[in-house]
């Protein structure tokens, strides 16, 4: 069993010279992700790749009765391009674990999610780490807070005297 690899979410990756060659769509996608460091080349993506002559149906009943790391697009917003603005694209692609299933009762986990944002490819953060970093961030606003009230002294009474109202006399100043 492979060891799964540490996230690389503080890692972006793009190709600008696969993007002058060739347009990136939903159907393209995932031959330039293939080219990045987020991909595993032993996946069952490229073991298809490397049988000739396959229909997209036929690559679909062959992966059914394949286990292993698969990747899929799993989302695609293309908004074209305006006379004020350029095209944009959003792809999502998923990183799955199959596993084949006798009789067509096959299934998937996914185990990271990639996005490509107008040609430049990121690896998703997970939930966990995402909800980790905003509870230490919070933890640390929090912290602050108290040391500033920590620093606050008692409060002053209007006029500065933090004795007792109406000037009358205390005990303190009977016995003195």
């Amino acid at each position: 069993v492979a060891m799964e690899q540490a996230p690389l979410t503080r890692v972006s990756w793009q190709d600008l010279e696969w993007l002058r060659h060739f347009p990136l769509n939903r159907d393209t996608v995932l031959d330039y992700f293939a080219n990045s460091q987020f991909y595993d080349r032993t996946c069952l993506n490229e073991q298809l790749n490397m049988q000739q002559g396959l229909s997209r149906e036929e690559r679909a009943e062959m992966l059914e009765q394949m286990s292993g790391i698969e990747y899929a697009l799993a989302k695609a917003q293309e908004v074209p391009p305006t006379p004020t603005a350029a095209a944009r694209t959003l792809y999502v692609i998923e990183k799955r674990q199959r596993t084949a299933g006798g009789g067509g009762g096959g299934g998937s986990a996914v185990l990271r999610l990639y996005y490509v944002l107008d040609g430049v490819v990121y690896e998703a953060p997970t939930l966990n780490s995402v909800l980790r970093s905003r509870l230490l961030r919070l933890s640390w606003l929090l912290e602050s807070a108290f040391e500033a009230v920590r620093g606050v002294t008692a409060p002053q009474r209007a006029g500065g005297d933090a004795g007792p109202k109406g000037g009358g006399a205390t005990a303190m100043d009977v016995g003195s």
